[in-house]
């Protein structure tokens, strides 16, 4: 029978196996166990990359200001630039003048 010395690639150590026997690559379970586990480290890391490429990549958010649109005015039909003012803080949350004495509170009944 012919025998076959070959080096275990996460330990480097010697081992015989039988030439036919192709899939023999690691000499003990233990270190084909510890080749899986780093098969899926490299593997968890190069998806983790790619997500924090993918989040990288995007389009930084517009701020609130910034033009939605550009149109021509109906009546001058020169450009005008349209916001989306709503989309503002200040416009999300008014805030009335409480000494105002033309601004009556609306009561609900």
């Amino acid at each position: 029978m012919l025998v076959e010395l070959r080096a275990c690639p996460i330990c480097w150590t010697q081992f015989q196996v039988n030439p036919q026997a192709t899939r023999h690559t690691y000499c003990t379970p233990r270190c084909k166990a510890e080749a899986a586990r780093r098969r899926r480290r490299e593997r968890d890391e190069a998806i983790n990359t790619a997500e924090t490429d993918v989040v990288t990549r995007q389009a930084p958010a517009p701020t609130p200001l910034t033009p939605t649109a550009i149109r021509n005015c109906p009546h001058c039909d020169k450009p005008v630039t349209i916001v989306a003012l709503l989309a503002t803080p200040e416009a999300a949350r008014p805030t009335i003048p409480a000494a105002s004495p033309d601004v009556i509170p609306m009561r609900r009944s």
